[in-house]
């Protein structure tokens, strides 16, 4: 029953006085994990689709090879970056699997392999960044020098973003672990709401790990 003061003029209840029924956390966490599940596999869709354009971009122009501009003699990446460049993400790709795997049997080390994945793909994109200034060509210098500077500098910031995303997982460990796991609103422990988080970044940095390794071998094996 509205009070006096929540009711409108005519003698109508207000539409947001009456209660809303509150979820139990269980049923919250399931949502949550369903929500980020899907928009992890939504954010793969999309990446399928902008990084497509490149591979073709690079077939194509390649393929017409107009004036003979594709690539000059002279255009050739460091190979022994590239290498440990995409080294680097695929093992960083492979300790977020498995920090993965030891989360869900709750094991307490998992943050160690998930640091050390943060550790390694920042570090691939140091590694991308100095082949940028020991290359001896820019993206004017033919077709394929555009395409690869294009294709890896948006491809170094799809990483970027996803390591912020998987150190805000270790970080919110870490801050629960050294301030109790109480959470500071009292709505839930933010440990529990972990995993939900943990799978679609794992899921999503499998996914980039596997462009990398197309991106490594179309710009540096073909």
């Amino acid at each position: 029953m509205a009070s006096p003061s929540e009711r409108l003029p005519g003698g109508l209840a207000h539409p947001l006085s009456a209660k809303v029924p509150q979820e139990p956390p269980d049923v919250r966490r399931q949502r949550g994990a369903r929500a980020m599940s899907v928009a992890a596999r939504l954010l793969a869709g999309a990446s399928v689709f902008f990084f497509l354009s490149f591979l073709f971009a690079y077939f194509y122009l390649r393929s017409i090879n107009q004036d003979n501009m594709w690539r000059p003699p002279h255009i050739n990446p460091n190979q022994g970056l590239g290498a440990a460049f995409i080294v680097c993400v695929l093992l960083s790709a492979a300790l977020t699997f498995l920090a993965g795997q030891r989360l869900k049997s709750e094991s307490p080390g998992w943050v160690v392999p998930a640091a050390i994945a943060v550790v390694l793909g920042l570090a691939a994109i140091a590694l991308q960044c100095i082949e940028y200034t020991v290359q001896h060509f820019g993206p004017t210098d033919g077709g394929y020098a555009s395409v690869f500077v294009a294709w890896t500098g948006f491809y170094l910031v799809a990483v970027l973003a996803t390591m912020y995303w998987l150190e805000t997982q270790v970080a919110t460990e870490l801050r629960s672990r050294r301030e109790g796991t109480e959470a500071p609103t009292g709505y839930e422990d933010p440990d529990k709401l972990l995993p939900r988080g943990f799978d679609a970044v794992v899921f999503y940095w499998l996914f980039l790990a596997g462009i990398g390794l197309i991106t490594y071998v179309t710009l540096y094996l073909l």
